[in-house]
């Protein structure tokens, strides 16, 4: 099973001799060694056989524990702080450095892309170059540049870079196997990738059509939005009835300052006990309440890849700790490795998963026995976080909120804002029996007294919502026929969302063909940096209603007839 572990430059006073970061880290100084001093001759050969590598970042792709290579990634603030610069001029590096169109740049290096003799031509160097990528934007990256072997730059205009031939530097001849290398390079630069970085920010979450209509929901009704989550269908009666017969309090009057009856609410509904819940302002809230009391900067933590993007944000960007990414593949469906979950999971301080998955859809039966198998005795895992936000789609989920009063690591988070279509009123919370601890760090009137209203309201009509699940379920159905007749590769699901790969005839990326689609007044969602092995050939269509599905169709077909290119790449 192979899985890819993101972390900094490592800390030996912290983080020790001891312990998977510092194996790995020992591994790839190993493998340097091996490959630029004996292989190469690009450094003299040492006693001691390891070579450290001075990068910042750094991207390890492991098969169990083995390492099968690395890329590591430098953000320097100055030109000379470049490893390029070694090798390239200063007028060469000022030309590359300004290369950016965006006012404020921010440069990042991908360098020493290294794979093991042994697993080389097996399409893992592209692999960890995707991850590296992925990586770069998520820290804010406006620019890319790297040196590559003339070998792979035929890789490196795959994942969308441009390859300057110009600028050649020719440094050492080496003998690799049966064939002469010259370990020649180009510089290379991303300049398209401001297509997929929203520059304020960092975890970019859809809702493009904001920017079309502004808040004329005239305009808005002519949109097909289904680029977002939000539940197709309107809250029940009883919701819109208690608002609109309070609208006047509603606006003017505090809300019960720590939601008492909203948690006795959902304590009865869902049979945990009170004291074990939670309220805030929408699932975000809570994660970024929450998540900073629970993980800290030198904390392991296991996420899915792919998986709701704010769980890597706030890990990367907020707490800073060390991220491992359990790669889900196409080929399995994004389906989950129960024994190599389990086995991850239990080497690391904490695990965030979500389940349903989002952006794939897909449920896993099997998270209850994964959780009660990853605290058994020995585990190093302390905290398992599950995001439930979709569970309420399926009439057979297995919830794991009364579970968290058997097992103390476990934390259970559901927003009501999909599925009982409260997401401009902003309810979610958290079952866990750390709650007596956790609720120190959630503010006073976390949640609107209209969210309140709604969400007792809404949890006492449950035979209205199964029923708008079950026209989620024929609706997903329907547009997923349609989309296969039109030669879409549809990937499995259950909640209002269809992952799928654009045809062979659209010969586009998912980001041209998604702002063809905007400019016929349809929202779907470019998916391309939504996984480590999701490449610019996945779209994203939240399930709308049957007339929105029927749009979304009619503008594809439009788009197909015929698809010629023109010079931007756009349709």
């Amino acid at each position: 099973m192979q899985r890819l572990v993101q972390f900094g430059r490592l800390n030996q006073t912290l983080h020790g001799t001891d312990g998977p970061l510092a194996s790995i880290w020992g591994d790839i100084s190993t493998l340097r060694h091996e490959v630029y001093s004996i292989e190469l001759n690009q450094y003299e050969v040492k006693l001691s056989g390891q070579l450290e590598d001075p990068g910042q970042y750094f991207i390890a792709l492991l098969s169990g524990d083995s390492l099968l290579g690395y890329v590591s990634i430098n953000a320097p603030e100055r030109a000379e702080g470049f490893r390029l610069a070694k090798y390239y001029s200063e007028e060469v590096m000022n030309e590359l450095l300004h290369f950016s169109t965006f006012v404020e740049s921010k440069t990042f290096e991908i360098r020493a892309l290294t794979i093991k003799d042994q697993f080389r031509g097996k399409g893992h160097a592209f692999s960890l170059m995707q991850a590296a990528l992925h990586f770069s934007i998520a820290e804010g990256a406006t620019d890319l540049i790297a040196m590559g072997h003339t070998s792979v730059l035929e890789m490196y205009k795959k994942l969308g870079m441009k390859v300057l031939e110009q600028h050649h530097v020719t440094q050492i001849e080496a003998q690799v196997g049966a064939q002469a290398l010259a370990c020649s390079g180009a510089l290379t630069n991303v300049i398209e990738i401001k297509d997929h970085i929203n520059e304020d920010d960092a975890c970019y979450h859809g809702g493009a059509s904001w920017g079309a209509s502004g808040f004329n929901f005239n305009l808005r009704k002519k949109l097909v939005v289904a680029d977002v989550l939000d539940s197709p269908f309107p809250p029940c009666p009883e919701v819109i009835e208690v608002i609109s017969c309070n609208i006047e309090s509603c606006c003017q009057e505090s809300p019960p300052t720590q939601c008492e009856e909203l948690i006795e609410k959902i304590s009865h509904v869902r049979r945990v006990p009170s004291e074990h819940v939670l309220v805030s302002s929408g699932s975000s809230s809570l994660m970024f309440s929450l998540l900073p009391k629970l993980i800290h900067e030198h904390s392991s933590v296991l996420i899915l890849s792919p998986m709701y993007g704010e769980y890597l944000h706030i890990l990367s960007h907020v707490i800073g700790c060390n991220v491992t990414q359990f790669p889900l593949y196409p080929e399995d469906d994004f389906e989950i490795d129960r024994a190599g979950l389990i086995a991850e999971s239990r080497k690391h301080d904490a695990v965030i998963f979500v389940n349903p998955n989002s952006p794939t859809g897909v449920y896993s039966h099997e998270m209850r026995g994964i959780v009660q198998e990853i605290v058994e005795g020995g585990s190093q895992c302390k905290t398992i976080w599950i995001d439930e936000t979709h569970i309420e789609y399926l009439h057979d989920s297995d919830s794991l909120e009364g579970l968290t009063g058997q097992i103390e690591e476990l934390i259970i988070c559901k927003s009501m804002s999909k599925c009982y279509a409260l997401s401009g009123l902003r309810v979610a919370y958290v079952v866990t029996s750390k709650a007596s601890f956790l609720r120190h760090f959630i503010p006073p009137w976390a949640v609107s007294l209209p969210a309140q209203l709604a969400a007792i309201t809404a949890l006492d009509q449950p035979e209205y919502y199964a029923k708008q699940y079950e026209m989620i379920h024929r609706n997903r159905t329907h547009l997923s026929q349609s989309l296969v007749a039109l030669g879409f590769k549809i990937y499995p699901g259950v909640a209002n969302c269809i992952l799928t790969e654009l045809p062979t005839k659209i010969a586009v990326s998912s980001g041209a063909f998604v702002q063809s689609c905007r400019e016929r007044g349809v929202y779907v969602r470019d998916a391309e940096n939504m996984g480590l092995n999701m490449d610019s050939k996945f779209v994203r269509f939240a399930v709308r209603m049957e007339d929105e599905n029927k749009q979304i169709v009619s503008c594809i077909e439009h788009l197909m007839r015929p698809i010629v290119p023109d010079q931007t790449g756009a349709l």
